[in-house]
């Protein structure tokens, strides 16, 4: 193969990193087929004499040059660690007289907070009318609405209902659109600071802000703090009032320390993560939403470091049967809309979902085949994850059959994508209540088991961190997400991490998270995609070596 014996070890890496027999002999054959090419080549040139004397040629034609790779589509590398670190910031309050003289808010909820602060917006020459949370009475027209309801009507968390609120009444141009809540049990403000950063993005005229405040502060204290938000210059589109001081969290890069750089080995197989994790070839892991997208990349680092016992769970319903024929020949997306109006189909709605679920199912396969290619015992579980009945039937009995739950990776969600002002409710309520109903069924059900597992890890979106244009439901599904995970942290003592991860690059069989179109775009921006099988080493590292304190973080190639 001729591999150097001394010095760069790439190849033998690449070759060690190639964990299937598929991939193993694909490596091979590439290398066998590059040196006997490159051989004969070689020995070709040498054995031709030169001419006695120069001869008259045509000039000589150059070769055609390769075709050059889209350059940024579906290149990725490893991801960066972040993780929030809160620090005291002090903004310049503006001249409540100057600026509030003459505007009409709105404060909905707050009980006594609110009264207090609709009396110092009298003071300062503007009106505060006390409301309800009612879409219709958003859209007078007020200067400000002040949403305080996530500190008295805590029975409820706030969303997904209250976004036509907050939809309306930014239809009208606002200058000031605020909301304040606590981190409490009920989980009334879960999703909000999430919202917030989108529309801050959305909205960059606005001032647009989520402020957690301390419960146990009084009434009139936490009304001068709000006020003093809305007087306040800042771009922080979430802010933490504690005591006198005002805090806001930024992302920062944090190493893992040096057991985590050096626990793969070099080799990056993840086996040293697996054995500090506490896995085992009996270990039970259940992937929900693990069959397609990104998880299965987890998964295979999973099966390739422990050998360990994997349980699969999607929405995609399998075939009963082997494929049409005429359909199996297809190969994309493309090949197969012309294969279903071969035969028959002429509703282009129904032929493009007949081609989503063909092309599901077949990933699904394929992630079953590749996990039980890398000698895991593999298992595939259709599920609606909003089902908790069945959530809770389907952990029960895996629990029942194994003895035991080791891990749970949930990354179950859904997309669809609209601008704040073009959003219709019911898809913000379905895309928001997939995500945050899905999670608080499975850690119910989780708690019905005889015993905790060793971890729960959540997949989360870097939109919720950073908000992103477009993603309101999302950002803010993922958002609370975060917190459902910390209080659950708290409650059990189960090391549960929320990974907010960045774009990552498609692979071998497997999509990314965008688009070869999308990757494009992100390229021009200079947004780097995470390279798969490094996204996956990443987390095995993180659950590995990781304070478990740290229930929230960041995976990202670059900048957002």
């Amino acid at each position: 193969l001729e591999l150097a014996v001394e010095g760069d070890e790439s190849e033998l890496e690449d070759l060690v990193k190639a964990r299937t027999v598929r991939a193993m002999v694909t490596w091979l054959d590439e290398k066998l087929n590059g040196a006997v090419t490159a051989t004969a080549t070689l020995t070709a040139t040498a054995s031709i004499a030169a001419p006695a004397a120069p001869v008259q040629t045509a000039p000589a034609v150059a070769p055609a040059a390769p075709e050059q790779a889209d350059a940024g589509v579906g290149v990725g590398i490893a991801p960066k660690r972040l993780v929030a670190q809160e620090s005291v910031r002090t903004e310049p309050v503006g001249d409540p007289a100057t600026v509030l003289a003459g505007t009409r808010f709105l404060i909905t909820g707050g009980g006594a907070i609110a009264a207090y602060l609709a009396e110092l917006l009298g003071e300062y020459g503007a009106s505060g009318q006390l409301g309800v949370l009612d879409s219709q009475q958003a859209g007078e027209g007020f200067d400000g609405v002040l949403v305080l309801d996530g500190l008295t009507n805590l029975d409820e968390p706030l969303l997904p209902d209250v976004f036509p609120l907050l939809q309306r009444a930014l239809a009208t141009g606002p200058r000031w659109l605020l909301a304040a809540g606590a981190r409490d049990a009920a989980g009334a403000a879960d999703g909000m600071p999430g919202l917030f950063r989108t529309i801050a993005r959305e909205y960059p005229q606005l001032t647009a802000r989520f402020v957690e405040v301390d419960p146990a502060a009084a009434a009139d204290v936490l009304a001068r703090q709000l006020l003093d938000e809305v007087l306040t210059s800042s771009e922080a589109p979430v802010v933490y009032r504690r005591g006198d001081d005002r805090y806001v969290a930024d992302l920062v890069p944090v190493e893992l320390g040096a057991l985590a750089a050096g626990g793969a080995g070099p080799a990056g197989d993840g086996v040293a993560e697996a054995a500090a994790i506490g896995l085992e070839p009996d270990s039970v892991i259940v992937l929900i939403g693990g069959a397609r997208g990104i998880t299965p990349w987890f998964a295979r680092t999973l099966a390739s470091a422990s050998r360990c016992r994997i349980e699969l769970v999607g929405r995609t319903p399998l075939p009963e049967g082997p494929e049409d024929p005429a359909l199996a020949a297809a190969g994309d997306k493309q090949a197969l809309v012309a294969a279903l109006a071969r035969q028959g189909l002429r509703n282009p709605a129904e032929i493009d979902r007949t081609a989503q679920r063909i092309l599901a199912a077949r990933e699904v396969n394929a992630t079953i085949a590749e996990l039980t290619e890398l000698g895991g015992e593999v298992r595939y579980h259709t599920l609606d994850v909003r089902d908790t009945a069945a959530t809770r039937h389907l952990l029960g009995r895996i629990h029942a059959e194994h003895g035991r739950l080791d891990g749970l990776v949930y990354a179950a969600g859904i997309i669809e994508d609209k601008l704040i002002a073009e959003k219709d409710p019911a898809s913000f309520t379905r895309v928001f209540d997939t995500k945050v109903d899905g999670a608080r069924g499975l850690l119910t059900a989780l708690d019905e088991l005889p015993a905790k597992p060793r971890f729960v890890v959540f997949f989360g979106s870097i939109a919720a961190a950073y908000g992103n244009r477009g993603q309101s439901d999302y950002a803010a599904a993922n958002d609370a997400l975060d917190t459902i995970g910390t209080r659950y942290a708290a409650r059990t003592g189960v090391r549960t991490v929320t990974v907010h991860w960045g774009p990552w690059a498609p692979g071998a069989g497997h999509g990314g998270m965008v688009t070869a179109e999308l990757s494009r775009e992100y390229a021009r921006r200079g947004i780097g995609l995470i390279d798969p099988e490094e996204g996956a080493l990443a987390l095995l590292r993180e659950l590995a070596w990781a304070d478990a304190a740290v229930t929230s973080v960041v995976y990202t190639a670059s900048g957002w």
